[in-house]
């Protein structure tokens, strides 16, 4: 009863659709596409299941993203006055904002005594030490070693440590010319000037947008809701059989198609986007702050090698439209896989297989230095910091291109690929070839009548 009671609801709303688009549109002498392409979205991605689904996977990813925090970060132990959280906020005032010597002498002044003290592992291990910040001198220790010390020396050093890639990268260069090489000269010279002038003034708390960079939990999600969104994009018409009455329309046929794949393009690129939106506020909640955002991305150390110079919060708006197109690839590949069939369950297990092999393919090239098949893999461009994180080239044509942008095009030119595909597939619209065959009959029939009647005249 069910399965009959939806089927007679999308077929009331197929028929619907005639009444509300197609006619007034012919009467007014074309289609409108604006008003078809709001139709389908709202009758295939407005549906109750699919917003229970992202209220459901929202929930999921703050609940992941609070759990996080209270797994890894050292600082998510409350507000005790002797909690590490307390005592990295009472110091970081002290050592915030621009790296002097004066700052970093304080923090050895500090840091030095209790490394001398601990260095035989032999003083007092009591937890009530008044003279301490948290209480114990190993704790004492071990809060400026991890958040202050490191961090600080990583990027009082980075400027060292990027100017001496630089000048590798130009003498690299000068040696290549000798040889004509001209391809290793650009790819090179590429390096030099993207890492000449690198260096990390100020010193922050980065500790969250560490996290939030390396979290690719709602990436999963977003690629499981767009695949149960678009699935029946094209299947919810062939299994009413409404697919067919509608190429008798002025409306169907390939622009129903294109409306079709507009509206699931706009569904998918929403997903996306709400998701990166819902990240970035979970970690600043989870985390009490979004302090650092000024820093730049090569801050992080797993991304000192990043492959574009920007601050963390221009990486986050960078990372989000990534994102988006790589659910766009992935999902206008899903639609065309969709096409040819009639029943929504074998095209949705096609899919999640397919999504399976792209997630669990891109997850190994974290690990792994496969330029190529990050860039032919459409999940690299949702983890998109395994195509950040490092400076890679491919060679195309003598010309060094760096594979986060070869990534970006193969993925758009797969969707591109996957539409025209879609739009050739999809059936000619019959209704002009019906009205011609009306048309002829009714003008052989007004000639027929005219012959009669001058036949009986004579």
């Amino acid at each position: 009863m069910k399965n009959r009671s939806k089927a007679a609801k999308d077929t009331a709303l197929e028929r619907l659709s005639f009444t509300l688009l197609f006619e007034p549109a012919k009467a007014a002498g074309g289609i409108n596409m604006t008003r078809l392409i709001k139709y389908e979205f709202y009758k295939l991605f407005c549906r109750p299941s699919i917003l229970v689904v992202l209220i459901l996977f929202s929930v999921m990813n703050l609940f992941k993203i609070n759990s996080e925090f209270h797994s890894y970060s050292y600082l998510a132990d409350g507000n005790d006055s002797r909690s590490w959280n307390s005592v990295y906020w009472q110091l970081y005032e002290n050592y915030r904002g621009e790296i002097t010597a004066e700052k970093i002498n304080q923090l050895l002044s500090l840091y030095q005594p209790l490394a001398h003290a601990t260095a035989d592992r032999t003083v007092s291990t009591a937890k009530d030490n008044p003279d301490m910040m948290t209480g114990n001198i190993y704790s004492d220790l071990n809060i400026l070693e991890k958040y202050y010390v490191k961090p600080m020396e990583y990027f009082y050093h980075y400027q060292t440590y990027a100017l001496q890639v630089a000048e590798r990268a130009k003498e690299n260069a000068a040696v290549y010319r000798e040889r004509g090489q001209t391809a290793e000269v650009r790819k090179n010279s590429a390096i030099y000037n993207l890492y000449a002038g690198r260096s990390i003034k100020t010193f922050a708390y980065e500790e969250m947008y560490n996290y939030y960079l390396n979290y690719d939990f709602s990436g999963i999600l977003v690629l499981f809701l767009c695949l149960y969104g678009v699935v029946g994009t094209f299947v919810c018409e062939k299994e009413t059989q409404m697919d067919m009455l509608l190429l008798t329309n002025p409306g169907g046929g390939k622009k129903t198609a294109f409306a079709k794949i507009a509206a699931a393009a706009f569904f998918v690129g929403s997903v996306a986007i709400w998701f990166s939106v819902v990240d970035y506020i979970g970690f600043a909640y989870s985390f009490g702050t979004t302090e650092g955002g000024n820093l730049p991305l090569y801050a992080v150390s797993n991304f000192s090698t990043a492959a574009v110079n920007c601050n963390l919060r221009q990486y986050a708006i960078l990372s989000a439209v990534v994102r988006a197109v790589g659910v766009w690839t992935m999902s206008m590949v899903f639609l065309l896989i969709s096409m040819f069939w009639r029943n929504a369950l074998v095209p949705f297990v096609a899919d999640f297989g397919a999504a399976l092999c792209l997630i669990i393919t891109g997850a190994s090239q974290s690990c792994l230095s496969h330029t190529w098949l990050k860039i032919i893999n459409p999940y690299s461009l949702l983890a998109n910091r395994v195509l950040f994180s490092k400076t890679e080239f491919i060679n195309l044509a003598g010309y060094p291109i760096q594979s986060f942008l070869a990534a970006i095009v193969f993925a758009i030119t797969l969707g591109l690929v996957s539409i025209m595909a879609m739009l050739l597939l999809s059936k000619r619209n019959s209704y002009i070839f019906c009205w011609t065959v009306k048309s002829r009959r009714r003008t052989r029939g007004t000639f027929m009548s005219a012959l009669s009647n001058d036949s009986s005249s004579h």
